[in-house]
């Protein structure tokens, strides 16, 4: 009897040694997979403004265009200057700038900088781009 309970016990505590190891590692796997997702809806966002900025830019000076894009939480700035559309997404462990060139100068502006939907005007001047909350 002593060796029957004793064998119980082992594969209880190898049980919960394998549960608890299987708990650490989805914990991993779900912080990254936060983080991806994050960090591809920013750029997402950053390139949807520079290909509008560039559409208005190949339209020439007075067009105009909407963009909607999405944000994630943990955009701490957003903005645009000279040719970069230039985010700066917070994470746990600090954090990453992603940008995007464009072919056209643009008028310095900070665009939303909270999670969510909106939607931004991109014009074309007559030398500059702008982008702007709407």
């Amino acid at each position: 009897m002593n060796g029957k309970g004793q064998v119980g016990i082992e594969y209880l505590v190898f049980t919960a040694f394998l549960l608890l190891i299987s708990s650490i590692l989805f914990a991993y796997a779900f912080v990254s997979y936060s983080t991806s997702v994050q960090v591809i809806q920013t750029q997402t966002a950053v390139d949807e403004i520079a290909g509008a900025v560039d559409f208005v830019y190949a339209k020439g000076p007075g067009n105009t265009v909407l963009v909607n894009i999405q944000l994630p939480v943990g955009v701490s700035q957003f903005r645009v200057d000279q040719n970069v559309v230039r985010a700066q997404l917070m994470q746990g462990s600090g954090g990453s700038t992603l940008f995007t060139f464009t072919r056209v100068k643009i008028s310095p502006a900070y665009l939303y900088s909270e999670g969510g939907i909106y939607t931004l005007r991109v014009s074309m001047g007559d030398v500059n781009a702008s982008v702007s909350n709407t």
